[in-house]
């Protein structure tokens, strides 16, 4: 039984700037980040939002069923190793924001 107050689901949107010559490299860990995330508890999809018009900035969301399960993926260890090589790829940080849509 949902109650008006929890959400259905929880959605991580991460920005990432990507350096162009690492776009292949790029699109490699993200086929990763959707195998690993998929693996945990209440996991419900990832959609890349590609870059248009010659820019090379992606937009994920990530989505799972609740903040609970969210939080285990995002301090999992699978993430701190992906996390650890997307530093070589993007050229400035990522932007991470959490949403909630009921």
């Amino acid at each position: 039984m949902n109650f008006p107050h929890q959400p259905d689901h929880m959605t991580l949107v991460i920005t990432h700037g990507v350096q162009r010559d690492k776009l292949a490299d790029y699109e490699c860990w993200l086929e990763t980040l959707k195998t690993d995330a998929a693996r945990f508890p209440g996991y419900q999809n990832v959609n890349i939002l590609r870059p248009v018009h010659g820019e090379t900035i992606y937009t994920l969301l990530v989505r799972f069923d609740n903040i609970d399960n969210l939080y285990q993926w995002i301090h999992s260890d699978q993430r701190e190793i992906r996390e650890a090589t997307l530093a070589n790829l993007l050229r400035g940080q990522e932007y991470i924001e959490m949403r909630t849509q009921a």
